[in-house]
């Protein structure tokens, strides 16, 4: 992995849900609520647009076939796929490029750092 797609998701996947729970919490300290039960929230919420994401990239369980005369049709047309589109900026990290793969890693990453407060301040994590 190159350094340049390497920070893209460092930046995205550990920086940006590092930042949004501490502003979470910082906020909650703030108005009063329970830290635990804003990240608990905020583990519900990265869990659930994990999940929507991963469905709709997957398109639930629909076969392979179904996409193939769309991915023809869009070939053709110049619109994309490996059909003839091509891709003006394939240096670019696809993180750094499309909308979908940002919110895929930031999501993944909100949820592993959530998941992993919620076991520490949980008490589940004996010792810290």
């Amino acid at each position: 992995m190159d350094r340049r797609r390497a920070l893209a998701y460092a930046r995205v996947g550990v920086a940006y849900p590092v930042g949004s729970v501490a502003a979470a919490v910082g906020l909650a300290w703030l108005v009063g609520w329970d830290a635990g039960l804003v990240v608990l929230a905020l583990s519900m919420v990265a869990a659930a647009t994990l999940a929507g994401v991963t469905l709709s990239e997957t398109g639930g369980m629909r076969p392979p076939e179904a996409d193939r005369g769309r991915e023809q049709q869009r070939g053709i047309l110049g619109l994309g796929g490996n059909g003839g589109g091509g891709s003006a900026d394939g240096d670019v990290p696809d993180v750094a490029r499309s909308r979908r793969a940002r919110l895929r890693v930031f999501s993944l990453g909100l949820f592993v750092l959530t998941v992993a407060l919620v076991l520490v301040l949980g008490g589940v994590v004996p010792g810290l």
